[in-house]
């Protein structure tokens, strides 16, 4: 069987149409759907049922699919170890990166690691909801949560610790925050939840033991997009539910006062993790993406400390 005539069906079926597979391979639909076809002349089977609106592969084209992409990873993975003997690495890496950590931090890694390894191309992606890798067609994802999902290979890198704070002229208009009930009275900025309603839990160590308070609050400003919320607590909108990593340098020079510094509330993550697909033949390029991203993020683990 043609190796570039799976090359092409895995194409078809990642693009969901003949006129995508053909844009990605920089051929006409027409030539893609010849490929198809002689594609399946070679495996004497149909491999896509063809409706008005969309392609769906037959069992036999799933077990291509599956036995192919399996093949060209590996040969993928063969020419990489191939290359590396020269000592240089090559490649094509898609990475994501959410967007306050990667506008922080992770962006001026990258740059440092296309200068180490100018062999390896990178597609970078802003983006905080990435689930599934595959209909994404990302080869590393870093994602803050405290529950990777069950289907990828999650590498734990460091612990993320939330903080609340504000801009000194918003505490000085209003009333004393004392206690965590006083923040439902507050102006909240935070990343988006659920419901327009949500339970912020906050805790701490006591002469008692540890303690645990939960405060049901209606965000006035949410956002996906950390450095907007940055701004608008800067701007004295309200208090901000943000990672340290944020806010701390804020907080160092006094722009931002933390709020409740007692208290430490729980986000919408706890630990920074390095995802991919559980692929055990990860090309040279992206297991050195991966390592290199796992030492030099390290840093963060700084803003981890209680």
């Amino acid at each position: 069987m043609d190796l570039n005539l799976v090359q092409a069906f895995v194409d078809i079926v990642e693009a969901g149409n003949l006129a995508e597979a053909g844009r990605r391979r920089g051929v006409t639909r027409s030539q893609v759907s010849r490929q198809l076809g002689q594609l399946e002349e070679q495996a004497g089977a149909m491999l896509l049922r063809r409706t008005t609106r969309r392609l769906e592969m037959t069992d036999a084209g799933q077990s291509l699919y599956d036995h192919g992409l399996r093949i060209l990873q590996e040969m993928a993975a063969a020419q990489a170890e191939i290359d590396s003997l020269g000592k240089t690495l090559r490649g094509h890496v898609r990475v994501s990166v959410p967007t306050g950590l990667g506008d922080a931090f992770i962006a001026p890694l990258l740059l440092r690691f296309a200068e180490l390894h100018p062999g390896i191309s990178l597609r970078v992606f802003f983006a905080n909801r990435v689930t599934d890798l595959i209909a994404a067609e990302i080869d590393v994802a870093l994602k803050v949560t405290s529950l990777p999902p069950l289907d990828t290979v999650a590498r734990e890198v460091c612990a993320i610790r939330w903080q609340l704070c504000a801009s000194p002229e918003y505490l000085a208009r209003t009333p004393p925050l004392q206690k965590p009930s006083d923040l439902a009275e507050c102006r909240f900025l935070c990343p988006p939840y659920t419901s327009r309603r949500f339970l912020l839990t906050l805790g701490r160590d006591s002469a008692c033991g540890p303690e645990r308070h939960d405060v049901e609050i209606t965000p006035y400003l949410q956002s996906e997009h950390f450095p907007f919320l940055m701004n608008a607590v800067r701007q004295g909108h309200g208090i901000s539910l943000l990672p340290v990593y944020m806010g701390w340098e804020d907080v160092r020079r006094g722009t931002l006062a933390p709020v409740l510094p007692d208290w430490k509330p729980e986000g919408l993550g706890n630990r920074l993790y390095i995802i991919t697909t559980p692929n055990p033949h990860l090309s040279m390029a992206t297991r050195a993406l991966i390592g290199f991203l796992r030492e030099a993020v390290t840093g963060l683990s700084v803003f981890a400390q209680a």
